[in-house]
């Protein structure tokens, strides 16, 4: 090869180089981190926050249906109850009058279920609570459901028993 043109392709890779790097990087210096993708909502333990009116009223059943939010899981049942995961919510019943959730067991309705709060929603409640009286049959009554009702705390599983 002739010294000319070697001399010539030397220049030529030299000023390619600087057009190519005649700008300084934005981020020379930096750690460049990936992208990272949106966590989900955290989960919360909800409570049924359910007061008595009286120390003989009782609470024999609940159906909720939940917008804003997905239950995931049931994380324990009352003494003498089924509760169960529907389409948008929740219910649970007494299987016997023993069962029934009274002022000195409101402990009963802790930490019942975990659910996954939907981004950019606010939770918002619909049902009814279904409460009785005892030594009285004919004194049941219904409760409509609300927000309120629902006591959430963070928790990203169900608490150990």
């Amino acid at each position: 090869m002739r010294t000319w043109r070697l001399s010539l392709l030397t220049l030529m890779l030299a000023a390619t180089a600087a057009c190519h790097d005649s700008k300084p990087a934005q981020n020379a210096g930096k750690d460049v981190k990936p992208p990272v993708a949106a966590a989900p909502p955290p989960t919360e333990l909800v409570t049924l926050a359910w007061t008595p009116a009286n120390a003989n009223q009782n609470l024999q059943s609940f159906d909720l249906q939940l917008t804003g939010a997905e239950v995931i899981s049931v994380c324990r049942k009352p003494p003498g109850w089924v509760l169960e995961r529907v389409e948008g919510g929740i219910k649970g019943y007494a299987t016997v009058g023993a069962g029934f959730v009274s002022v000195e067991h409101l402990g009963d309705l802790n930490d019942l279920f975990l659910i996954r709060p939907q981004a950019g929603q606010t939770l918002g409640v619909k049902g009814k609570l279904l409460t009785g009286i005892y030594a009285d049959d004919g004194g049941q009554s219904e409760i409509a459901a609300t927000p309120a009702l629902l006591r959430r705390s963070p928790a990203k599983d169900c608490p150990k028993t």
